[in-house]
């Protein structure tokens, strides 16, 4: 594999290994998961990316005037609230990165300034691009820092002429000192709001505030071998908890009786619950709002039995009060997906009271950073 070098590596600080081969950091990851997860069983080999170059599907760029008042554009820092000036870079969709300058370019051409928190003066703040890696459908997100878009409809029609290939535009309006963060409501300005993408046979609907893994490839991967880790039976009910927009409980729907999905991001079980409209899922399936430790807490008061418990909690690990009710419902079989093999570690020591650790496969989501993706499957210990 031909390694690729960032001209701007030190300034920006995003891809922590970009010093090291591939090969090199997938050896620098699989140490650390072992020693975190190494006394839990024995780690599989680390499953790599068949390219580790411009996977992700989700790019934001900070826009800025610099002193001469030239607008450039990038990767916004907060640690200086300062931005590294990039035309392209080795992680993003090529071509997200080809639009996000193309808008800089028309922002120049209509003479529209990048927003100015200090004055409160200008227009745009950043910009999200989703990209559907399978379907080839394109989101564009502008986010002002006021809701006035000067000479609108000119300026979306002139870039969707310029990029034939963007599916969809919206404009959000963040106010908030918090840079990158989106407005509540995103109003559509082309196309119908949202993207579709495919993954594991299934389709999802991607709006602006959807999560949605960054890496296609590679999360086809994990979500494939966690579904096979759970040892999933027709007769099985299945929970999906910290469900997301529903991809795995919608991934693994084919392989069992009933799925449940618990989320507390209201906007999240909405488009789960639109995924499974998408893919004709009327029976078997419902997705629920509310916290997973308290959901489950419910379920146990009332007796009720899952067979397979898959849960994939943010970085903060899974609630407490989740694994405390998980161990009490004791389902067969569960599979913990983890971005944070640290707090996974720390959660493993609850459950390995009930639990048999039967695999640990780390995955490269995010090649050229330090995070690893971790999948570990167990089994009920006999009573």
């Amino acid at each position: 594999m031909k390694e690729l070098t960032c001209p701007v590596a030190k300034k920006c600080s995003g891809c922590q290994l970009s010093n090291m081969t591939y090969e090199q950091q997938l050896d620098w990851k699989q140490k650390d998961v072992t020693k975190l997860l190494g006394g839990f069983g024995e780690v599989s080999r680390i499953i790599g990316a068949d390219e580790p170059y411009h996977y992700r599907n989700k790019v934001q760029a900070v826009f800025r005037s610099d002193r001469s008042g030239r607008i450039i554009s990038g990767v916004y820092q907060s640690s200086r609230n300062g931005i590294v000036g990039i035309n392209s870079c080795l992680l993003d969709d090529r071509r997200a990165d080809e639009i996000i300058v193309g808008i800089r370019e028309l922002m120049q051409s209509f003479r529209l300034k990048p927003y100015d928190e200090g004055t409160g003066r200008g227009f745009l703040r950043h910009v999200l691009v989703r990209v559907g890696k399978s379907s080839g459908e394109i989101l564009v997100t502008l986010v002002g820092g006021t809701p006035v878009f000067p000479k609108k409809h000119d300026f979306i029609k002139a870039l969707t002429a310029k990029f034939p290939d963007i599916t969809t535009v919206t404009f959000s309006v963040n106010s908030e000192p918090e840079m990158m963060m989106l407005g509540g409501r995103n109003e559509v300005l082309f196309g119908e709001g949202y993207i579709t993408d495919t993954l594991c046979g299934k389709k999802f609907r991607i709006s602006p505030q959807s999560f949605y893994q960054i890496n296609h490839d590679q999360t086809e991967k994990l979500y494939r071998y966690a579904i096979e880790a759970a040892k999933l039976k027709k007769t099985d009910i299945l929970l999906d908890a910290y469900s997301g927009i529903g991809t795995i409980g919608i991934a693994a729907y084919d392989h069992v009786k009933q799925v449940q999905g618990i989320e507390y991001n209201g906007a999240a079980v909405r488009d789960a619950v639109s995924n499974c409209r998408e893919n004709g899922l009327t029976r078997g399936i419902a997705f629920n709002k509310g916290d997973a430790g308290e959901f489950l807490q419910a379920k146990a008061k009332l007796g009720t039995h899952y067979d397979a418990v898959i849960l994939d909690p943010a970085r903060a690990g899974a609630d407490r009060r989740f694994l405390n009710a998980l161990v009490n419902v004791a389902p067969e079989r569960v599979v913990y997906i983890s971005c944070n093999p640290a707090t996974q570690a720390r959660d493993l020591k609850t459950l390995t009271r009930k639990y048999n650790v039967e695999s640990i496969q780390p995955f490269d989501m995010f090649p050229h950073t330090r995070h690893v993706e971790c999948v570990v499957s167990m089994s009920r210990k006999a009573e």
